[in-house]
């Protein structure tokens, strides 16, 4: 063991104040954390929960309600800072409806409880020492609140931050608060006990506790399930919900095979390579809600027998010291979750509750969602539907991630949400005032929404209906199907000479002044202003008394009278509060210098902070990085910034007939050019790639090819093989394995595949199959590919803005299909764009493909367009 670790670590948290308790708690972990122990709960030693019992069958009377709510009391997880949210303070003060905030809304419910029930009903907060003074503040409004005897909060414990190497306690001078973090919210069963509130509810006749968090709203004080746990005899019981795709990372109950007791596996406790497991919703389809009732007798009398450790099962959580900053060390916190007493108690229930009962708001989406018309408050305080029908889905970009963005850009409230399915938000618009949202609305590249405004009577984010054979897409109805699959890619650290064109996913802050000290402007002499008064009737002779270079710290002041040789840039000595340019003096190095003007104080003085003050917003979230941006996040102090993943694409060519570039061609072959321009064609949209070559016409050598990329790639391109041929090996190979093959509306590219291959880990993979001629591919990757991964970078515009521009020769185009001409476009005398029409519009003319930089577009209803007519074009290359 390391001795040395935790011996400084105890002493650490004695001189903290911190109980015998508390400390034996982090000895019994500190010493499974020196043994290896990993958390984890393999998928093989446990079995699914099986029936439970549903509220909605529960039948008491009220009498029998009002007995159990009269012994019980309300404790709320309210420790928060809400950093996930860009906040510092108490996350419950943040106001979330009606002009209330979290701790309001709680405390208006337990008042309506009281009052409906005539109980008493306690109310504590289980704060940490930073959320404390502000969460009692807002209590102070409601004077009926506190219960003689029962305190309102108590303070949960702290445990120190400890070394990766040697587990000793982390030093962190910058902050010496950040040394320390919570011990997980599974400490409030030993908080309850070190800070007496456990003794003070008994001794009240308080038998049961509701524990909950304080984000989570639906959590009230249900009378139902406090008498069917008096009913029972339950000393413990844990609510869940059912289950959907959108809680396959919510942790689940399970019985432990060992013993059959009930155990809680946490995302932070799967065996690595079994999350496939855990995110099987039909294996386990509930999801734990983290509201747990707890006999408090029962923890009284285990708390006794086993001297304050309940053995909770270990969470091992490496993080960095600062978590605002990921270049400071990496620590190791131990913790532990609420729900997993479950396993301790004998006797353990869980109880399946309705979805209201689970209503947290982790993040600004849910934010949106909670504050929109789709909710509202009724007579008890309770957050209801207003309407019948799922939540909307919301995703917001980037921008709004924290809650100050998030206000900036619904400054007059957020849009009505009652007849909304899904909201999707990319770039950074601000919204005026009474906008609604209808179905499913796409937000693309806005800068405003203006007042009043209905969005959504065009849907522009649902997947297309399955398509029957022989049935045609629109281009918009295949573009549409494609993007609804897609969540913009996960955020990451990254270096920034290799963050360049990515999209910044949070608010960077600088970590220093700029300039970071005083400093010259100036070749001259540093001086004080009023040692010149005069200078400009009769030079004025000063004593050089030092010089100072750029790098160099001056180890002297300047007095009246006296000067200091400075360089640009090199910092003011104390004392000096202006700078003379050498220009104005006579040049000397040494002894005096003779000064031929006078100079105002501040002259050719960069102050500190001038350009950039520490702490302040350089690079907002949503910024495309660009060269400039890292100039500044470097001269900030960043060697790293944030920002969504760059998809690696893999490339692959399929047919018999190709051969590599550059090898001799046998009878019937080509040369493999799709690979080079789709490889290209990625890169050059932002994302990384690599060729794999051509493969065949074998199916199995396909499967084989993608079984093995899907593991480390995020997006699978292949071109040829779509077709109706007899070796259209893409198509035959993974027509059943989920891709959808299709006639899209449009020339050329007719024939397209996409669907989501399945990786390891259940991993989904983007898939798209491309026509094999060359400039069907290209058209294909520039309407369909493109956007797609735009939209994983998310980056605005998603899809290349269509330009006007005047034809200089007539086209024809087939009715019933948008065709995707090649053009050549260039500015006119007068400025405006004219387009050549490339003289090869075949399919399969790479030569003409390459001449042209601007594909022009003919809407699905024309046939012709002449000479001088406007048509629209999307234009390849920036510089045309």
């Amino acid at each position: 063991m390391s001795e040395q670790g935790l011996r400084e670590s105890v002493e650490l948290m004695r001189e903290r104040g911190l109980g015998p308790e508390a400390i034996r708690v982090f000895e019994h972990y500190f010493e499974q954390l020196e043994a290896g122990a990993l958390g984890t709960i393999p998928e093989d030693s446990i079995e699914p929960l099986g029936d439970i019992q549903a509220l909605g069958e529960v039948q008491v009377s009220d009498e029998e309600a009002r007995a159990a709510l009269s012994k019980t009391a309300v404790i709320k997880l309210n420790g928060g800072l809400g950093t996930g949210m860009g906040m510092t303070g108490a996350k419950s003060a943040l106001e979330v409806r009606d002009g209330l905030t979290f701790l309001d809304i709680i405390a208006l419910q337990v008042l309506a409880l009281r009052k409906q029930w005539d109980v008493e009903l306690p109310l504590v907060l289980m704060n940490s020492f930073r959320t404390s003074e502000e969460s009692l503040a807002i209590l102070e409004k409601y004077p009926d609140l506190p219960v003689e005897g029962v305190p309102l909060d108590f303070i949960q414990n702290a445990e120190p931050k400890l070394c990766p190497d040697g587990l000793t306690p982390v030093k962190w001078p910058k902050d010496p608060e950040l040394e320390w973090c919570p011990p997980g919210h599974g400490d409030i069963y030993v908080s309850l006990v070190t800070s007496g509130v456990l003794d003070a509810l008994l001794a009240k006749g308080i038998r049961y506790a509701f524990l909950s968090n304080s984000d989570n709203l639906g959590a009230t004080c249900d009378p139902d399930v406090a008498a069917w746990m008096v009913e029972h005899g339950v000393p413990y019981v844990a609510e869940v919900c059912r289950r959907t795709k959108s809680d396959r990372k919510g942790g689940h109950l399970a019985v432990r095979k060992s013993d059959g007791r009930i155990v809680l596996r946490d995302t932070a406790m799967v065996a690595e390579g079994e999350e496939r497991f855990f995110r099987d919703i039909k294996r386990h389809n509930t999801f734990n809600a983290n509201n747990v009732w707890v006999d408090l007798e029962v923890l009284r009398e285990r708390m006794t027998q086993k001297q304050g450790v309940l053995g909770l099962p270990i969470i091992v959580n490496r993080k960095n010291v600062d978590p605002a900053d990921p270049s400071s060390p990496e620590v190791i916190q131990m913790e532990s979750a609420m729900g997993t007493a479950i396993e301790v108690f004998e006797g353990s229930e869980a109880i399946l509750v309705p979805r209201t009962r689970f209503r947290p708001v982790k993040t600004t989406n849910d934010l949106l969602v909670i504050r929109s018309d789709f909710f509202s408050l009724d007579e008890s305080f309770h957050v209801v539907a207003a309407v019948d029908g799922p939540e909307p889905y919301v995703d917001l970009d980037s921008a709004y991630r924290f809650v100050s963005g998030f206000e900036k850009r619904f400054p007059r409230g957020v849009p009505s949400m009652r007849d909304c399915t899904s909201l999707r938000v990319i770039g950074d618009p601000v919204f005026g005032r009474n906008v609604r949202c209808v179905g499913d609305v796409l937000i693309d590249g806005y800068r405003r929404v203006l007042d009043d405004a209905v969005l959504g009577e065009v849907s522009a984010g649902a997947a297309a209906p399955p398509v029957a054979p022989g049935e045609v897409r629109t281009v918009d109805e295949h573009l549409r199907a494609i993007l609804s699959t897609l969540e913009p890619a996960p955020t990451q650290w990254t270096p920034l000479t290799e963050a360049l064109g990515l999209v910044v996913a949070r608010d960077v802050r600088a970590k220093v002044d700029l300039p970071h000290f005083d400093n010259s402007s100036m070749d001259g002499y540093a001086v004080r202003a009023d040692s010149l008064a005069g200078a400009a009737d009769a030079p004025v002779r000063l004593r050089i008394v030092g010089e100072v270079a750029a790098g160099e710290q001056p180890t002297f002041s300047v007095g009246p009278g006296e000067a200091a040789r400075i360089m640009t840039g090199a910092p003011m000595p104390e004392g000096a509060d202006a700078v003379i340019a050498v220009e104005d003096t006579d040049g000397s190095a040494s002894g005096d210098v003779e000064c031929r003007t006078a100079v105002t104080r501040g002259r050719y003085v960069r102050p500190r902070g001038e350009d950039v003050t520490s702490g302040s917003v350089v690079v907002p979230a949503g910024t495309v990085v660009g060269a400039r941006t890292l100039a500044l996040l470097a001269a900030c102090g960043h060697a790293e910034v944030e920002v969504h993943r760059r998809p690696h694409v893999v490339v692959v060519s399929t047919g018999s007939e190709l051969v590599p570039p550059g090898e001799a061609l046998g009878a019937g072959q080509i040369h493999d050019s799709n690979s080079s321009m789709l490889w290209a064609a990625a890169v050059n949209a932002g994302a990384s790639a690599e060729m794999r070559g051509a493969v065949g016409d074998s199916e199995q050598d396909l499967i084989a090819l993608l079984d093995e990329v899907v593991a480390t790639t995020d997006v699978v391109v292949t071109s040829g093989g779509v077709s109706m041929g007899a070796y259209d090996v893409v198509k035959n190979a993974l027509a059943g394995e989920g891709i959808d093959f299709v006639k899209v509306a449009m020339q050329p590219g007719k024939p397209q595949g996409y669907g989501l291959l399945t990786g390891p880990g259940g991993r989904r993979v983007p898939f798209f199959a491309l026509p094999g001629n060359p400039v069907s591919s290209f058209v294909s990757f520039e309407v369909f590919v493109r956007p797609a991964l735009r939209r994983l970078m998310r980056l605005t515009p998603e899809k290349r803005r269509l330009r006007p521009a005047t034809l200089i020769s007539g086209v024809e185009s087939f009715g019933g299909r948008r065709q995707f001409g090649r053009a050549l476009v260039s500015r006119s005398a007068e400025g405006t764009l004219v387009a050549v029409p490339v003289a090869g519009q075949g399919s399969h003319f790479v030569a003409d493909l390459s001449r042209a930089n601007a594909l022009f577009v003919v809407p699905e209803d024309v046939t012709e367009l002449v000479a001088g007519e406007v048509v629209d074009v999307l234009l390849l290359d920036p510089e045309a």
